[in-house]
């Protein structure tokens, strides 16, 4: 979440110099790189109530959470970057192609590109250092704020060369190509929240560690199936079809067997005995699954949902 906020705080000042100076000296690219911080804002605000709606806990309604509700607001976020980001941009830099009028460059122009360059290479920086497996909020600020360091240094060039060469489609140009920019990072990052809406399972090393766990265990003798998803970048689930080892669970019942079993001296008596036995088992069966589940839980603390089933 810290990447998130500082991204918002830095593109709140960064779009405001932008747009200043994009309203006084004309430039398409400055323009451009404004809408993008306006834009980069309002995605990563889109980011911050989906993080915050992620931590309500399980209720009635919604046993598991709303963890995945984070992918929910992050297509949103991916699609307004593409529609209003890209679209936006790509619009006004192919207007200002056609339509081309004298730009008013000053020293103001590269002080905010200079300023916004820092801003945003923090938030890249901080964004970097919590990037982790399956946090698509953190991958878009992490990916916006690298369009946005790349988009300001082509700002700057378009611009210079608008202004060395007396052609303004320099400018234009700047302008389309940091719109193709947001379009493409959009794309990637529908795609991205798309797939962990849809459960996307769990990193492989961290199925392994999980699988490792679940076969120390005595009573399992072999894992049928194991299907482990994301819920968040903290929370996974796992679903387990294990088979168990039936002459370890006849052993610890092994004397209360033999006490029942001298009972028996008619057919009735040993469709009783039958019955009870079945019961039994059913009942040690399901408090050996519990601990299991529980010890497994306590073991790998990102494992939120445990279920496993005796195959």
């Amino acid at each position: 979440m810290k990447s998130v906020t500082v991204a918002i705080t830095a593109n709140i000042v960064v779009a405001s110099m932008k747009f200043a100076v994009a309203f006084m000296g004309g430039s398409a690219s400055m323009l451009a790189e404004a809408i993008h911080s306006l834009a980069d804002t309002t995605n990563q605000a889109l980011l911050l109530i989906g993080l915050i709606r992620s931590k309500i806990g399980p209720t009635r309604e919604f046993p598991f959470g709303r963890g995945q509700e984070r992918f929910a607001w992050g297509l949103i976020s991916a699609c307004g970057i593409f529609f209003v980001g890209a679209g936006v941009t790509i619009y006004h830099g192919i207007n200002s192609l056609l339509h081309p009028h004298t730009l008013e460059i000053n020293k103001w122009t590269f002080a905010v590109l200079g300023v916004s360059f820092l801003a945003e290479g923090y938030s890249f920086l901080v964004a970097y250092r919590q990037k982790k497996e399956g946090d698509t909020a953190n991958l878009a600020v992490l990916l916006e704020d690298g369009a946005a360091l790349f988009s300001l240094v082509l700002a700057a060039i378009a611009i210079v060369l608008s202004q060395l060469t007396g052609q303004h489609y320099w400018d234009s140009i700047g302008s389309i190509i940091v719109g193709i920019i947001l379009a493409v990072i959009a794309v990637f990052l529908i795609r991205e929240n798309l797939e962990y809406l849809i459960e996307k399972a769990s990193p492989e090393e961290l199925q392994e560690e999980v699988r490792k766990v679940i076969e120390s265990f005595p009573l399992v003798e072999d894992i049928k199936d194991i299907r482990m998803t994301i819920i968040t970048p903290e929370a996974h689930t796992i679903r387990a079809e294990v088979e168990l080892n039936g002459y370890l669970l006849v052993k610890e019942m092994e004397d209360s067997l033999r006490e029942d079993f001298e009972e028996i001296h008619t057919f009735g008596d040993f469709l009783q005995f039958c019955a009870a036995f079945a019961n039994r088992v059913t009942r040690t069966v399901g408090a050996k699954i519990d601990k299991m589940e529980e010890t497994l839980k306590k073991k790998i603390t990102y494992l939120k949902h445990v279920d496993i089933k005796p195959s």
